[in-house]
């Protein structure tokens, strides 16, 4: 699909998202949501969506961020609010993604540092990767700090080192750092979330990426990064999609990692990563954004979206119900608008 076929679904989705996010029960995804109509606006070039995203956040920022309770509601309010300043030039913005990355440095770590969701349990979670890493180098780069560029760096590193299957490069979905155990399955939405980490984090280095503090690291990253979508793409169904559990075809056709994927693999041919073969993996990436836009509805709701997913067996993640979820319909528009943009 061309970025004028993909237009008008990503317009379906942002006037949607943009109407239920004010209204919707409170979800930890609505700051995804909220990321990704700023992300929609740039690439509509329409104030609308940018507009529903500043009247959801605003109000928070009187009061600042809520750093106790579920890790994921306040974890996930930092990107929003980087992108948010982004767009507005607003200091509020800036400072109220400082406090949030503050307490991901003072969070409970393990004793490699994997900053862990639910202490005093030590269990890397490898969607923490995308709350985490991307927002502490996108903070580092704005404040020109570089030690705080390279411990997001490190976020990612020591999250794949406990997490990733030596004999596939793919990730399981929890480690559990005091047991030296991990979680029974290879979740594709988890996989996805380390690959959109990766890539932002390597988007947000830039230029940067060539200087001697960062290279080993960053080589190191896209080194992980490059082996685990290529494993990817050599297990996406023919329908585009893939399956909850990415290596078993018994398992259902799931949305949201593939709208993840999507994302990974626009920004990351994009790049040029070394070690991903430009045919299959665009081929992929194509298939992928096909059959994100075939789950999107005539009134813009992205479904087909696995919901709340904490680890289990097999059968557990199979039986997991699909409708729409925030998290889903923001990572959907981000592949979308970065379908858009990669066309200019």
């Amino acid at each position: 699909m061309n970025a004028r076929e993909v237009r008008p679904v990503l317009e379906r989705l942002a006037r949607r998202s943009g109407t239920e996010l004010l209204v919707k029960e409170p979800h930890w995804g609505d700051a995804i949501l909220c990321d990704a109509l700023v992300q929609a606006s740039s690439n509509l070039d329409s104030d609308a969506p940018l507009q529903a995203a500043i009247d959801w956040f605003e109000p928070k920022l009187s009061r600042g961020p809520k750093l106790t309770g579920w890790f994921w509601f306040w974890a996930a309010e930092a990107l929003a609010a980087i992108d948010l300043h982004i767009m507005t030039c607003r200091a509020d913005f800036l400072n109220y993604a400082r406090e949030v990355v503050a307490a991901f440095e003072t969070a409970t770590q393990t004793a490699e540092g994997a900053v862990v969701p639910h202490p005093p349990a030590l269990e890397v979670w490898v969607d923490v990767a995308y709350f985490t890493a991307p927002a502490m180098a996108a903070v580092g780069r704005l404040l020109k700090d570089d030690g705080l560029l390279e411990r997001a760096l490190d976020q990612l590193i020591v999250h794949h080192r406990h997490l990733v299957d030596p004999g596939t490069g793919l990730c399981w979905h929890v480690a559990y750092a005091d047991k030296g155990s991990h979680s029974q399955c290879l979740w594709a939405r988890g996989n996805s979330w380390f690959a959109i980490a990766a890539t932002r984090v390597i988007d947000v280095l830039g230029s940067q990426a060539g200087e001697a503090r960062f290279k080993p690291k960053l080589t190191a990253v896209a080194a992980a990064l490059a082996r685990q979508l290529s494993a990817a793409v050599g297990l996406q169904d023919g329908s585009g999609l893939w399956h909850t559990v990415i290596d078993r075809e018994d398992s259902y056709l799931e949305s949201s990692a593939t709208a993840g994927f999507a994302l990974a693999l626009g920004r990351a041919l994009a790049r040029r990563i070394e070690g991903i073969n430009q045919e299959s993996a665009g081929a992929a990436y194509e298939r992928a954004i096909a059959a994100i836009c075939g789950k999107v509805n005539e009134r813009g709701d992205f479904v087909g979206v696995s919901q709340q997913t904490p680890p289990g067996d097999f059968a557990f993640y199979n039986s997991i119900k699909v409708d729409t979820a925030p998290f889903g319909t923001g990572i959907c528009m981000m592949a979308l608008s970065e379908k858009i943009r990669r066309s200019r």
